[in-house]
């Protein structure tokens, strides 16, 4: 093969989103940066979601990188086949997730050249300079590699105006994402980053890049790592850091962590200019918890809620229905955790089993799982999207006790009953019951016809317990 002069790194389409223009695409920025360093020679340009049937775009470019997520492989596949009818020479290279978890489905579609199912950065690299020997490229950076790899691309041209066209908000100002590690350390069977090594950015890359950010004028940045509150010595300095910019932040944190440290750690979070702390706490049973190896009690999720509360901290829970041995008991208890625990808001989904889970590896092996699988997508594979249009998700699994469509009317319920902002959409444009000027808050006092239709639901529920 011939080495590769221009390139082209697409995101995909994400129709099943209210808005795709939230978080701009870090994966393919990095992508850039790293081979841009590797190979000067070589001229990459990052693209997003904007290209048009058309492909007007795409003809300038020897090679073209699509990044794809699982909801978003019938959208690569339209486009991949598209490049390849109009301009059979192309070289078209897929990464991404879905690339990982499905490389031998993946190795079946011809208008793929190559697939990356892991770090993109070595293996894009050698096959752009020519050297992959193979359709599937696999390399994984080691953690000296990723402390001293190359930040994602802030400062091109090129960057700079993908950057603008995304827009995220945190305390009213205008915020972007970023990483300061790869990985989790965490063993919960029910994701598909369980027990994957932790590879920390150096510290001296991380500072590089909030300077980037702040030059670009964001007031803020969401720390998108699976786990960032999990070490105070790990984290203090990047606070201060973000701190010392007047960045505010939002980051990722896990009970177990977050108690370890109590007060001190939700202090140096408030301390520092956080405005938002959201972690997964599940479910609030802990035979739910403890099904799916969460590694924390009902009880320390609680307290994170008090510990962030305590100084001041926006907290966000996120809720996963149905999970393995789901029953209305299990699902009564999780409503009176999101009752009763505190937090400012939740996003609540049913779970789907994504290939590289331990309970979907379970399932395919003919293991004791209680939960089966009813896929909803075309190809006879889950769906792939938790969050859907108008604050939806899917429901694709059921357990011995509970069917899909009793999920359904919880989860539903839940969203209805509570009001999380997170699915503001949702209960605006549904709920019928009650007068719409009169919703301030999940707290707020509720007139009669409201109250009784609740009653009457929760009482429904409550009988088939």
């Amino acid at each position: 093969m011939q080495s590769i002069k221009n390139l082209l790194l697409l995101s995909c389409r994400s129709p099943f989103l209210d808005d795709s223009k939230v978080y701009c695409p870090l994966a393919n920025l990095y992508l850039k940066s790293y081979v841009n360093q590797h190979l000067p020679g070589v001229h990459v340009v990052v693209g997003d979601d904007d290209y048009d049937l058309t492909l007007a775009s795409v003809e300038p470019f020897d090679a073209i990188g699509i990044s794809i997520a699982t909801p978003q492989r019938f959208e690569a596949l339209t486009l991949a086949g598209l490049i390849k009818e109009r301009w059979p020479d192309k070289i078209v290279i897929a990464g991404g997730p879905h690339v990982k978890h499905y490389c031998d489905e993946m190795l079946q579609l011809r208008v793929f050249d190559y697939l990356v199912p892991f770090d993109g950065e070595k293996s894009l690299t050698r096959i752009v300079a020519g050297k992959a020997t193979g359709r599937v490229v696999s390399d994984v950076l080691t953690r000296t590699e990723v402390l001293s790899q190359p930040r994602p691309d802030r400062k091109s041209a090129n960057a700079v105006s993908v950057l603008r066209r995304y827009s995220y908000h945190l305390a009213g100002r205008s915020a972007t994402t970023m990483m300061t590690a790869r990985g989790c350390p965490e063993q919960c069977s029910f994701c598909e980053d369980a027990m994957t090594s932790v590879r920390w950015s150096s510290l001296g890359n991380i500072k590089d890049e909030l300077n980037d950010i702040y030059r670009l004028g964001y007031g803020g940045v969401y720390i998108f790592d699976d786990l960032f509150a999990i070490s105070l010595s790990k984290i203090r300095p990047i606070c201060e850091e973000m701190h010392r910019l007047d960045l505010v932040y939002r980051c990722n944190a896990q009970a177990r962590y977050f108690t370890k440290w109590g007060d001190e750690m939700a202090r140096l979070l408030a301390d520092t200019g956080c405005c938002e702390v959201a972690f997964g706490a599940e479910s609030g049973s802990q035979k739910i918890l403890d099904n799916v190896r969460k590694r924390c009690t009902v009880e320390q999720n609680y307290k994170t809620v008090q510990y962030a509360k305590k100084q001041g901290l926006i907290i966000k829970a996120f809720i996963l229905l149905g999970l393995p041995g789901e029953t209305w008991e299990t699902l009564a208890q999780t409503e009176e955790f999101i009752r009763n625990a505190g937090f400012d808001d939740f996003q609540c989904a049913v779970y789907m089993p994504f290939r590289g889970t331990q309970i979907r590896s379970a399932i395919e092996k003919g293991g004791l799982v209680d939960l089966i699988i009813r896929p909803a997508g075309i190809d006879g594979e889950v769906t792939g999207a938790y969050g859907t249009i108008g604050g939806n998700t899917a429901y694709e699994v059921s357990t011995s006790a509970l069917s899909s469509e009793d999920l359904r009317t919880f989860r539903d319920y839940l969203v209805m009953r509570y009001r999380p902002s997170s699915h503001k959409r949702r209960w605006e444009d549904q709920d019928k019951f009650f007068d719409q000027g009169s919703i301030t808050g999940p707290h707020a006092e509720e007139n009669p016809v409201r109250q009784d239709h609740r009653r009457l639901v929760h009482e429904e529920l409550l009988d088939t317990i």
